[in-house]
């Protein structure tokens, strides 16, 4: 157990997110009075932070100016340097805590600062490794090109949240195929009402589509048919073919057949995603998946025949029982494959997945190792980083990145962590982002998480969604 106290300031909230990179969350407990282990104290009247640790450790920041996000940062600073001395722990990202690294040297480009200025602005003002540092600025230079602005320019979402099985570490939306044919019909009724007063209002108010992605869940859970109904539906409304980037997640093997992948390659898509997670078959059990590795390779190798000339596979670093040998299988083979590009998840523990319902770490030592092994692996047939994201609860206080080959960005991956454009999202738990750049301002509208209930409740989801988008015409 650690005990802190706050003294002079009230930022529990930032405090526990640096505590929490050392200490079991359950372990870390807030105290006004008696005996601490370290006071995190705000001196307002000589604008100075300072860490007080009872193993004696201190360290200090002077302020300048008392500017709110300054002293936030100096306290989750000085906590970072006196619990990195206390368990010698290092914290890559130093006290960046947010999904969204990159957006900081976006930010850095708009002031004209230089690479060298870049790296040592992470380094200095978030205690940012090298490395890291290194690779946010490399990762942003990559996006840079496709934030472009435009307020009536927008992408698409679509949630199928549907999968043979329940993965073990999922905290989406999802519902198992079997038992739920009748229910995948519901859902597939009022999915296709929203699309339709969606796309209806937005070419009626003269918006453009830049993007369409169709996530779940796992999309190709849908049979043949559905797909087929799916698709026609939003080629009424759009020239699917002309679009910048049309992604489906095919996701799991056991989802897809060869009449699934041709009405997909049919309606235009230009993108598909077969993810993997490992190519172990010992871990695909363990995790909830009834195929193996081999079923991967069989599917991967069916699309390619179809046409499909733009493949992702996804893997997660810190799978149940995996270790070096286990990453280093799994990257052999798909460097075989050679896909178009590759996205590297860190595992994080969500609190709806079944790990943290039975409480799996899996924080150990070799994990770092297996990541820079996945990265390695990566680059050696020619990719480079396209974008990244941290999560929180991660096993590692390390990053998700997506990998590429020249000229293969997922550019909606890009848009979502950048935030440049809005996306309007259709389905159950999809959540509609609006961008409104000028004002540096983002509105969100939300549809409902559970897939009865979207039903019962899609007129009201569409009515939200309308007026939320009607903020854009103004």
């Amino acid at each position: 157990m650690i005990r802190i106290k706050l003294v002079g300031h009230a930022f529990q909230y930032e405090v526990f997110q640096i505590a929490s990179l050392f200490y079991d969350k359950s372990q870390i407990h807030f105290v006004t009075d008696g005996e601490s282990d370290v006071v995190s104290i705000f001196d307002e009247d000589n604008k100075k932070v300072y860490c007080k640790m009872a193993n004696g450790l201190h360290d200090e920041i002077s302020l300048k100016e008392s500017d709110i996000k300054k002293i936030k940062n100096s306290i989750k600073m000085t906590l970072l340097r006196c619990f990195k001395r206390t368990t010698g722990q290092d914290v890559p990202w130093g006290i960046l805590v947010g999904i969204r690294p990159t957006k900081i040297v976006h930010d850095c480009f708009k002031k004209d600062f230089k690479d060298t200025e870049i790296i040592e602005y992470l380094i200095n003002e978030y205690d940012v490794n090298k490395d890291k540092a290194q690779l946010a600025l490399e990762v942003a230079k990559n996006e840079r090109k496709f934030l472009d602005q435009g307020t009536k320019n927008v992408s698409l979402y679509v949630g199928i949240p549907f999968c043979p099985t329940r993965c073990v570490y999922c905290s989406f939306t999802s519902n198992s195929l079997k038992g739920n044919e009748r229910l995948v019909e519901e859902y597939l009724d009022a999915l296709i009402r929203e699309i339709n007063f969606t796309l209806e209002y937005l070419a009626k108010n003269n918006f453009s589509i830049d993007t369409l992605y169709i996530g779940g869940g796992t999309p190709t859970s849908l049979t043949a048919g559905q797909l087929e109904r799916l698709f026609s539906t939003m080629k009424s409304h759009i020239q699917l073919d002309t679009l910048r980037e049309f992604t489906v997640e095919a996701g799991r093997p056991d989802s897809i057949d060869e009449e699934k992948l041709r009405v997909i390659k049919g309606y235009g898509c230009t993108r598909i995603s077969i993810n993997p997670q490992s190519m172990n078959d010992e871990t695909l059990l363990r995790i909830g998946r009834k195929h193996t590795a081999e079923d991967i390779i069989e599917k991967f190798e069916m699309a390619r025949k179809i046409g499909f000339d733009n493949i992702n596979m996804d893997i997660i670093i810190g799978l149940p029982e995996e270790g070096l040998k286990e990453i280093e299988n799994t990257m052999n083979i798909l460097k075989n494959l050679s896909p178009e590009s590759i996205t590297i998840h860190t595992m994080a523990i969500k609190r709806a997945s079944i790990l943290n319902q039975h409480e799996y770490k899996n924080k150990n030592h070799m994990i770092d190792m297996m990541y820079e092994n996945a990265c390695s692996a990566s680059r050696e047939i020619g990719m480079y980083p396209y974008y990244m994201y941290r999560q929180k609860n991660m096993v590692s206080p390390l990053e998700n990145v997506g990998y590429c080959k020249g000229g293969r960005e997922c550019i909606y991956n890009i848009q979502m962590i950048a935030e440049n454009k809005s996306i309007i999202s259709m389905g159950a738990d999809a959540v509609t982002k609006l961008v409104f750049p000028e004002e540096n301002r983002i509105e969100r509208s939300a549809n409902v998480k559970d897939v009865r209930e979207y039903i019962a409740r899609i007129d009201e989801m569409i009515e939200r969604k309308i007026m939320a988008i009607d903020m854009l015409t103004k």
